[in-house]
């Protein structure tokens, strides 16, 4: 990681904006009195990144990252990892109650490795920003704390800590834990071939009899099985429809012995002869009044089409008035005549 630009307002002992430009610098050293604010500037470097700051002992407390008297405080660093260029921003604030938290904060990542602001994606916010850090830079806050921003006093702590502390932490440093899960992945690995090599040679074991002739006499006894095994599955298939068609035989079989049995319980009557004549005779007389009552419907067809084809009745019926006129006329005619003369 390497710092680019580092913007306070508000923080600790800069109440007033202050800007601490690292751009260019491959070696540099903060100098000034007492009281200058030198730690403050290492403070607000640690508290950008992780939210908290080893010389508060205390990574929960921020009180102390807000200047006197001042409403709000905001920390933003720019800084380099691996050729990308990220922002890191903290804001506090004081309620009204004179209680100070930390109301956002963000990582973000620049579009442009060579400018310090622009256009940017967000990478992590608020809770997630310090995880998404730790996992950017490869540290943790007190592993941070230890190996790249010493507080004041613990540089001699980490001098004395134990051989195997220093080592976690020059290899965590380093990158050289990538190596430790390389040996573990190969050492399963190798374990997981030896347990195969050992079940694999167990089961070589087995087949010390696998000849040539061995395996050809094996091959010829699967052919033969293999057909015997086409032979099987179109018997049974025959076998299959034969079964079926007994279960429909005895079937018929039970349904005729069953007609049969009530068939037998049946009795001809006596006078079975003289009813089957008057059947026969009144199967003929309906076949005769059939025909009658075919040849009435000809004959009422005819009838119908004849008066159909007929003039009209009216001049009919007064025909049939002036001739019984004309008779009954004729018939008076002698008598008026003798009354005439």
């Amino acid at each position: 990681m390497r710092p680019v630009r580092l913007e306070m307002n508000g923080f600790a002992a800069f109440r007033e904006p202050a800007v601490v430009d690292f751009t260019g610098a491959d070696y540099f050293a903060l100098v000034g009195p007492t009281g200058a604010g030198k730690s403050t500037v290492v403070d607000a470097l640690c508290f950008a990144l992780y939210g908290s700051v080893p010389r508060w002992d205390d990574r929960r407390a921020v009180r102390l990252g807000l200047a006197p008297h001042v409403s709000r405080g905001v920390v933003r660093l720019v800084f380099d990892v691996a050729g990308a260029r990220y922002v890191a921003a903290r804001e506090l604030r004081r309620s009204a109650q004179d209680k100070v938290t930390v109301r956002s904060a963000r990582l973000e990542l620049l579009a442009d490795p060579d400018e310090l602001d622009g256009d940017s994606r967000v990478l992590a916010a608020d809770s997630g920003v310090t995880p998404e850090v730790e996992r950017l830079l490869g540290l943790p806050f007190d592993q941070f704390c230890q190996c790249v921003v010493l507080p004041q006093g613990a540089f001699a702590e980490f001098l004395h800590a134990k051989p195997a502390d220093r080592q976690k932490m020059l290899v965590r440093l380093l990158g050289l834990d990538v190596y430790e899960a390389i040996a573990r992945e190969a050492n399963r690995e190798a374990a997981a071939s030896g347990e195969r090599a050992d079940v694999l040679a167990g089961q070589l074991g087995a087949y010390d009899d696998a000849t040539a002739d061995a395996v050809a006499a094996a091959t010829a006894r699967v052919d033969a099985l293999g057909a015997l095994a086409d032979r099987v599955t179109a018997a049974t298939e025959r076998l299959g429809g034969a079964a079926a068609a007994v279960v429909a035989a005895e079937s018929a079989v039970a349904t005729s012995e069953g007609e049969r049995a009530v068939l037998a319980g049946i009795t001809v009557p006596a006078d079975a002869a003289d009813v089957d004549a008057r059947r026969r005779s009144a199967a003929e007389a309906s076949a005769a009044a059939a025909r009658a009552v075919a040849e009435a419907g000809t004959a009422d067809a005819e009838a119908r089409s004849a008066r159909d084809a007929a003039p009209s009745r009216g001049p009919l019926e007064q025909a049939r008035r002036d001739h019984a006129d004309l008779a009954a006329a004729r018939d008076a005619r002698p008598g008026a005549a003798a009354a005439h003369d």
